[in-house]
């Protein structure tokens, strides 16, 4: 069955796109987490790091739908760029997951001082902040893969969409 899917030319250019894209997410990771932290005071919702945020979902946003375009030239028709979209989507909630765990676990002394996590970990009734934070990284894969998947659909279709608008349109 794996070997069957991994065949699939738009679901292999969707997890070397997805690994593309997880390379990239880790080194922004690394550099806002570890070397240039937020302060002990400031939180994610501060509105500074919110239109962050925003900037950052809108560039994934636009390379999920590149990875769709790069899917359905893979891929048999225009299921390709949902298929390679789902796989990206897949992988990279799995890969970023994976670098939130060593980052936190590697830089613990720079990441226990951000502050939202120390509100989290104050009312979780945990007694190891390091456990409790690892924890809670690892269930979030519970919603960031259907995420990953829906996502990737989505923005993959509209990605397959205009790639065949632009194979269709006439010369003139």
């Amino acid at each position: 069955m794996v070997k069957r899917i991994v065949k699939d030319p738009a679901v292999r250019r969707g997890i070397w796109d997805g690994l593309i894209v997880s390379g990239l997410t880790a080194i922004l990771v690394v550099l806002t987490n570890v070397v240039f932290p937020s302060g002990p005071d400031e939180s994610d919702s501060d509105p500074e790091y919110l239109w962050q945020l925003g900037v950052f979902a809108l560039a994934l946003a636009v390379l999920f739908v590149a990875i769709g375009f790069r899917g359905r030239r893979r891929g048999a028709g225009i299921s390709g760029g949902p298929k390679a979209g789902a796989a990206a989507g897949v992988v990279v909630a799995l890969m970023v997951t994976l670098t939130f765990l060593v980052v936190n676990n590697i830089f613990f002394d720079v990441i226990r001082q951000q502050h939202d996590k120390r509100v989290a970990f104050a009312a979780s009734g945990w007694s190891s902040m390091r456990a409790y934070v690892s924890v809670q990284q690892v269930e979030g894969l519970m919603v960031l893969i259907p995420m990953g998947i829906l996502a990737g659909v989505v923005l993959g279709l509209i990605g397959a969409a205009i790639a065949g608008s632009r194979r269709q349109s006439p010369a003139q």
